[in-house]
């Protein structure tokens, strides 16, 4: 599944963090991440731009990693920033129950 992130194959969704982007597929989120599940319900746009602030892009980036491989090294540097954004996200295999508060806007243009 990591080739499909990796060539950018099918993707439709991107994550804009730190002024970076990062494309994905909704349904990998979707599957990993009931915020990211109930956000795509909420705004159906074929390929959606999801703004995300306050969040770093390492640990977006690292958190992909475990969406798509199953496992991720985080160094101990950024340890405590992806698991502060695991739990906003509620990634499974990572955290319990986690609260978002005001971490994303969708771009609602589509």
């Amino acid at each position: 599944m990591n080739s499909l992130l990796e060539n950018e194959d099918l993707v439709d969704v991107t994550l804009a963090v730190e002024g970076k982007y990062l494309k994905a597929h909704k349904m990998v989120l979707s599957v990993c991440s009931p915020y990211f599940r109930e956000l795509f319900k909420m705004n159906p746009c074929k390929h959606p731009i999801v703004f995300m602030k306050d969040v770093s892009y390492i640990a977006m980036s690292d958190l992909l990693q475990f969406m798509y491989q199953g496992e991720v090294q985080v160094s101990q540097e950024n340890l405590t920033t992806f698991i502060k954004t695991a739990e906003a996200l509620q990634i499974k295999g990572l955290t319990g129950d986690g609260n978002v508060s005001n971490f994303f806007i969708v771009n609602k243009m589509c």
